[in-house]
């Protein structure tokens, strides 16, 4: 039979156990996203050394191929900003709309084929739902 105190005890034990859980895991997780970010800067670190190293002396070996450069230096040939809105025609949407490479519809002619004119996104005839139980 349950009394006062052994439900306090288990309630008691419960909780101390799972603070205890709690903490461990979350410092073997904390543990492993450190050890996960080390490693990732550890990486970009020897990514960027290749590429300073590239860029300072490209291999004169093979002088007829064309040695690939940086797609950072590839984004400043290019107008790129540092802060990652171009200059270029990608960073101006507003004019790349005006240039759609296949419209679908022709111009109106006349006052009245403007007021007629639908979109290209507009359906050419009205929906109508069918009539009846979908079911049979």
């Amino acid at each position: 039979m349950n009394t006062v105190k052994s439900v306090y005890y288990g309630w008691g034990t419960l909780i101390v156990a799972g603070g205890g859980a709690y903490f461990f895991a979350k410092r073997s997780i904390n543990a492993e996203r450190a050890a996960k970010a080390e490693a990732e800067h550890q990486k970009r670190l020897r990514q960027y050394n290749l590429e300073q190293q590239h860029i300072t002396s490209p291999s004169s070996s093979s002088s007829s191929q064309a040695a690939p450069r940086s797609v950072t230096s590839e984004l400043g040939k290019k107008g790129w900003s540092e802060g990652g809105v171009g200059a270029g025609e990608a960073g101006k949407p507003s004019q790349e709309a005006s240039s759609d490479p296949a419209p679908t519809r022709h111009a109106p002619e006349d006052e009245e084929g403007v007021v007629r004119e639908k979109s290209k996104y507009e359906a050419s005839d009205v929906f109508r739902s069918r009539k009846g139980d979908r079911f049979s």
